[in-house]
């Protein structure tokens, strides 16, 4: 059994939301939206997303462990070039009544080590005003992960 199974064997089959932390481990073009394409570069990101439909939380962040998404979300472009390094999840209501990858991309991006790789990036259906709900970390990734993958 693959490690990426047994991850995705624990997630909890319910909606709610979830954050990804991501290593891209060489600078790289991002294909994600209508927008002119961009180079991303090497480092860490952080992706917020909801999952509510079929599956919940497994379905959705499985899929992104996994590294199955082909679809027309931009952290399946993402996905394709990055691998993931951390994550986590709630099914609970946010206490503050905005969405969940709201309220952390919001955090995230008040942050001095953060900065927004693409305006709008992931952030397409958001009425909460987010610049993005996927931001680049600036710091390098592990090193382990830093050579990519094998």
């Amino acid at each position: 059994m693959s490690v990426a199974r047994v991850w995705v064997d624990g997630l909890p089959a319910r909606p709610g939301a979830y954050w990804l932390a991501l290593c891209l481990p060489r600078p790289a073009v991002v294909r994600a939206g209508p927008e002119p394409h961009r180079l991303w570069p090497a480092g860490l990101y952080l992706y917020a997303g909801q999952a509510h439909g079929p599956g919940g939380i497994r379905a959705r962040l499985g899929r992104h462990l996994r590294g199955q998404g082909r679809g027309p979300w931009h952290i399946d472009a993402l996905r394709a070039v990055a691998v993931p390094v951390a994550w986590g999840w709630t099914t609970h209501p946010s206490p503050e009544g905005r969405p969940w990858e709201c309220v952390w991309a919001q955090a995230w991006a008040q942050q001095p080590w953060a900065f927004v790789p693409q305006p709008g990036f992931g952030a397409g259906d958001c009425h909460a005003g987010c610049a993005a709900h996927g931001l680049g970390v600036r710091l390098p990734c592990p090193p382990a992960l830093a050579r990519g993958p094998r």
